[in-house]
C-alpha cells in the first residue's frame, strides 16, 4: 500500500477514535464545531505528512504529480470519514438529529416565528401557517438526515482535499523544497 493512503487511513483512523472517545465520555455531542476544526486538522495533516515525506524521497517531479500525492492522501480519509458519519448519525447517535428537528420545532412554537419565515419567504406568505410549519419541518428533517449529512461531508472534505493539495503542494515547492534543482 502506498505511503500517503497509509497517512489518510491513519488519520481517518484517528478521527473516528475522537468521535467515539468524545461519544463514550458524553463530551460535546450536540456540538459540530469542535470536529469540523478537528477533522479539517487532520485532513490537512494527512496531505502534508504524506506530500513531504513523498516529496523527500522523489528527486524530480512536478506539479501535477505533486497536487496528485497529496490528493491520494486526501481522498481515503474524505471517504471514511464521510461513510463513519452517516453511521454514527444513523445508528450509533441518531439522538442529534432528533434533537436539532426538536429545536427547529421549539422555535416553530414561537409567538411571531411563522410569520417571521413568511415574512423572509413571499413563496410561503399565502400558505396558511401549518403549512408554512410543516413544509419548514419537512426541509429540517431532509437536512439532519444522515445521507444529507453524509452527501454535504463527502462533497466538502473532496473540495478541501483538492485545494489543500494544490495549496499545499505550491508552498512546499516555493519554499520547502524551494533549493532543490
Amino acid at each position: 500500500m502506498k505511503f500517503p493512503i497509509k497517512v489518510g487511513l491513519i488519520c481517518a483512523a484517528i478521527w473516528i477514535g475522537l468521535k467515539l472517545l468524545a461519544l463514550s465520555l458524553s463530551f460535546s455531542l450536540n456540538e459540530i464545531k469542535p470536529f469540523v476544526f478537528v477533522n479539517m486538522f487532520l485532513l490537512t495533516a494527512s496531505i502534508t505528512i504524506a506530500l513531504y515525506f513523498v516529496k523527500l524521497k522523489e528527486e524530480d517531479s512536478n506539479l501535477l504529480n505533486d497536487i496528485k500525492n497529496g490528493m491520494v492522501a486526501g481522498m481515503p480519509y474524505s471517504v471514511i470519514v464521510s461513510v463513519f458519519m452517516y453511521f454514527y448519525y444513523e445508528r450509533i447517535y441518531p439522538e442529534f438529529n432528533q434533537l436539532k428537528i426538536e429545536a427547529v420545532v421549539k422555535k416553530l412554537d414561537e409567538p411571531n416565528a411563522i410569520k417571521e419565515i413568511q415574512k423572509n419567504n413571499p413563496e410561503m406568505q399565502n400558505d396558511s401557517p401549518e403549512e408554512v410549519r410543516n413544509e419548514v419541518i419537512q426541509k429540517s428533517k431532509m437536512i439532519y438526515s444522515s445521507k444529507f449529512n453524509m452527501l454535504v461531508a463527502l462533497l466538502a472534505l473532496v473540495l478541501y482535499t483538492t485545494i489543500n493539495s494544490i495549496v499545499i503542494s505550491i508552498i512546499f515547492r516555493k519554499v520547502v523544497f524551494a533549493n532543490r534543482s
